[in-house]
């Protein structure tokens, strides 16, 4: 988050909003400000504020319209509105809250009331916002648990009577090799339902010496795979070999951040064209006494706006219509509690980069990394 939020007066009185900006900015809140009514709605959609500080009073259109206008669009009906009054009068004060403000603070109130109700505000939002994912959370994480389930059960039949067919062939029997096929496809499928499984489970990462690339690389199978198949314009190219740096890391968890990275930069470059690539790499960065591994996952897509970067990690924050915003608030978790960070930028040339940043393991006897680099293995999928 930038700051402690973002904030958008609505005021028509200039002396009004560079009070109310000196206010905020001293509070460590980043303002806008509109002057009419009738520009706060795309104002509100272009810089998606925190809250709106909204006079009752505008020359141009009710304050009390301007609040059911916004009351009204699904984008901005969960952004608290602190509704300014002139004085502390009863009749204005139930009109806003019906109108549908969420509280309201008199223009001539102290800056310390003014603050605390706007820092209220926004706090209450973070909460219930919280509040909201978890539940989500937690009946996405039961359906899936219930969808493995379901799969285990005849996984280990297969596997167990492809056990009994090898038992009973000699090592000559033709149709050896197939039954080995079954037993090694059955095995892979266990390892991926197992990693499936740590998304949703419980507690915490269970951390342990993973090899980076190999994780990449069965990430983007599992994305690929996952697409349909009129929907394949974005070329995914891991350039990285299979081996390369080894980190501690919870694998299923790692997995999890890879394909919500994959989705977001597949749905970056799909917003404004119908091709383009995601390019994949591994780096070792070293930062005094630490060594960290680095993963980029880079897009050729149209980049995220400035005013956006500082915030795309914050839970519900989303610009494209039918997105959750949580992907990536649930990335930006998951790599912290392994001890990493997950930062953004945008690419000189155009597009963005999301760079998880994982502690290189202590004493990792690992291949070298130019096996994994650039100027690795490259595969297109």
């Amino acid at each position: 988050m930038e700051g402690k939020g973002t904030v958008l007066i609505v005021d028509d009185s200039a002396a009004d909003r560079a009070l109310f900006r000196t206010i905020l900015t001293r509070g460590g809140y980043t303002v806008h400000d509109v002057a009419r009514g009738m520009d706060a709605v795309s104002k509100a959609i272009e810089i998606r504020p925190h809250i709106i500080v909204l006079d009752v009073n505008l020359p141009d259109l009710n304050g009390l319209e301007v609040c059911r206008t916004l009351r009204g669009d699904g984008r901005m009906a969960s952004i608290p509105v602190l509704m300014l009054t002139v004085r502390h009068d009863d009749a204005d004060v139930l009109k806003g809250l019906e109108a549908g403000a969420d509280d309201y603070v008199a223009k001539d109130s102290a800056a310390e009331l003014v603050l605390a109700r706007v820092q209220r505000l926004v706090q209450y939002r973070q909460l219930v916002s919280h509040a909201m994912l978890n539940r989500q959370l937690v009946q996405v994480g039961r359906l899936l648990a219930g969808i493995i389930h379901e799969i285990r059960g005849p996984l280990s039949v297969i596997r167990g009577s492809a056990e009994l067919l090898s038992m009973n062939r000699t090592p000559d029997d033709p149709d050896l090799p197939w039954v080995d096929s079954i037993l090694r496809g059955t095995h892979l499928l266990q390892i991926r339902l197992d990693h499936l499984m740590a998304t949703v489970r419980s507690g915490p990462a269970q951390l342990r010496p993973v090899e980076l690339g190999s994780l990449v690389h069965e990430a983007v199978e599992l994305f690929v795979k996952g697409l349909p198949p009129n929907n394949r314009g974005v070329r995914i190219q891991p350039e990285c070999g299979a081996a390369g740096p080894s980190v501690l890391a919870d694998p299923g968890r790692m997995i999890q951040v890879l394909i919500d990275l994959l989705s977001n930069a597949h749905q970056a470059i799909l917003s404004g064209a119908t091709e383009g690539i995601i390019r994949l790499g591994l780096k070792v960065e070293d930062e005094g006494e630490s060594s960290w591994i680095r993963v980029d996952v880079r897009d050729d897509g149209p980049g995220i706006p400035e005013i956006y970067l500082n915030r795309v990690f914050e839970p519900f924050f989303t610009t494209r219509d039918g997105g959750t915003g949580y992907g990536l608030y649930l990335a930006d978790e998951i790599v912290k509690e392994q001890g990493g960070r997950l930062t953004v930028s945008n690419n000189p040339e155009g597009g963005a980069c999301f760079t998880i940043w994982l502690p290189r393991e202590t004493g990792a006897s690992s291949r070298p990394l130019a096996e994994g680099s650039n100027q690795g293995n490259q595969r297109q999928y």
